[in-house]
Formats: C-alpha cells, sequence, structure tokens
C-alpha cells in the first residue's frame, strides 16, 4: 500500500496547514460520528436517522473506513465519510442497480454516508473528506471513486467532475439510503488528475500541489493484493433498466466545473 503524498502534493511543494484533522475513526469517536449522522439524515429520512444513532456493522467491516474531520481546537466531528471498497462483496449501491461492463472486475470504492456539520468551514470540511477519499484511492489502487447522492447532493458531484455510470441524469432507488433516488456517478482514479488539470478546476492547487499533514490516513488497513471483485447482486426488482428511473433537470456545467442551476 503507498502512502500519502506519493503522487500527490508534490508538484508545487505547497504545504498547507487546515483547522481540523482528518483521520481513520476509532472506536472511540464512532459514536459521536453516528450522533452527526443521525442528525444529517434525519432531516430528510427520519426513520433511516432514527436507525442510524448507533454505529453500523459497516463501519468495522473489513474493505470499510471511516473518516472522521475533528476540530484541532476541541476534538468534536465537523464531518465524516465511510469508504466501501469491492475486496470482498460488492459495493452497498450495487444492491440497488447492476453497474455496466466497464467496471467488471475492477477495483471500486463508494464514498457513503456523508455526513459535514453546517458553519463557516462546512464547504472546506467536505472538499478535505473528497480530497482524503482520494488519497485513499491511491493508497489502495483503486480503480474508480463510486458515489450515489439524491437531488441535490448530486450537484456536488458535478462541480467535482464525476460522471453519471450509465444513463445521463438517471436516479435510482437506493436500498442503503431508504429508496430515496440517487444519481450514481464514478471517477477515474487515472484520470482525475489530468481531468481537474485540463478543466482548470478551482480546486485543482487544493487537491494535486498541496500537502495537508492535518489529513492522517495511516490508520487505513491495507486491503493487499487479494481482491475477490464479486458481482452486482441487485436486490429484485432494483436493478438497472427493471427498477424506477428518475430524470430531473441537469444543471450545465462550465469548464472550470462551477455548476449553473
Amino acid at each position: 500500500m503507498s502512502k500519502p503524498g506519493d503522487k500527490v502534493g508534490l508538484e508545487g511543494g505547497l504545504s498547507e496547514r487546515l483547522p481540523f484533522c482528518v483521520s481513520i475513526a476509532t472506536r472511540e469517536n464512532m459514536a459521536a460520528v453516528a450522533r452527526m449522522r443521525a442528525a444529517a439524515y434525519g432531516r430528510h429520512l427520519p426513520e433511516l436517522g432514527s436507525r442510524l444513532v448507533e454505529p453500523e456493522p459497516a463501519d468495522f467491516e473489513w474493505g470499510c473506513e471511516v473518516m472522521v474531520a475533528s476540530s484541532r481546537l476541541d476534538g468534536s466531528v465537523l464531518g465524516t465519510l465511510r469508504t466501501h471498497a469491492n475486496v470482498l462483496k460488492p459495493l452497498p449501491m450495487e444492491a440497488s442497480m447492476a453497474l455496466p461492463e466497464r467496471y467488471r472486475d475492477k477495483r471500486l470504492v463508494e464514498a457513503t454516508r456523508l455526513s459535514v456539520l453546517g458553519g463557516a468551514d462546512a464547504s472546506l470540511v467536505r472538499n478535505t473528506l473528497f480530497k482524503a477519499f482520494y488519497l485513499y484511492s491511491l493508497m489502495q489502487q483503486v480503480d474508480w471513486l463510486v458515489v450515489a447522492g439524491r437531488r441535490p447532493v448530486d450537484r456536488i458531484y458535478d462541480g467535482l467532475l464525476y460522471t453519471d455510470v450509465g444513463e445521463r441524469g438517471a436516479f435510482y432507488e437506493m436500498a442503503h439510503a431508504g429508496g430515496l433516488p440517487h444519481r450514481v456517478m464514478s471517477m477515474a482514479v487515472a484520470e482525475a488528475e489530468p481531468i481537474w488539470r485540463r478543466a482548470e478546476h478551482p480546486l485543482y492547487r487544493f487537491a494535486f500541489q498541496t500537502h495537508h499533514p492535518d489529513i492522517d490516513l495511516s490508520a487505513a488497513r491495507d486491503l493487499g493484493d487479494n481482491w475477490n471483485l464479486p458481482k452486482s447482486q441487485p436486490e429484485r426488482g432494483m436493478a438497472a433498466g427493471q427498477g424506477r428511473l428518475f430524470h430531473p433537470p441537469i444543471p450545465l456545467r462550465r469548464a472550470s466545473g462551477a455548476v449553473l442551476t
């Protein structure tokens, strides 16, 4: 497993401190992480939110890591996301749709349970969590990053230049997100840097040319080379082309990655 910084943060030789740290959550962190998830999801899905008041089994499974952003001032949790690698079983979203052929036999990692505390630093926390998600993918030699976002969260992924895994603008009901329609999107890890560079993305310097010592993923478990790469097993009636699809208007996107509403 490579280390953060092996392939990013070197070109500009820049270093920047953050008002928080991003690390792999410990068991001691998980109660606070669960409370944040419950509050975040409870605003839109009260029933799901009520089930998230305690840590989930996936938080401790092999192939999953919980990333947590913690204030350097008082240690409070400011944001979190959980990664799922298809090292032993399919991604969570694959319970709801079958991925296209180009993802077959590829190393995939999905980001789930994204939750960020509102406030002045919310965007910075979210962007740093996604930088950590990318760094983690480099460490594990992943092929594709996968995300699933409800409206309007999908616009965040538009802004990060993720693209739809299948039909553009299609939303699929996600079993692991209370059945709420989500847009499923991806980014090829090897193409992320050149895509952002060509687009002159406003966060390019932050993501690829700046070393952030406050991102510490050293506690992440090395998934090694023995990935089973299991195939999708959508639940009955949820496979792509069989489940319900939704097509709300898709915002236009500038070359810079800015979303036009």
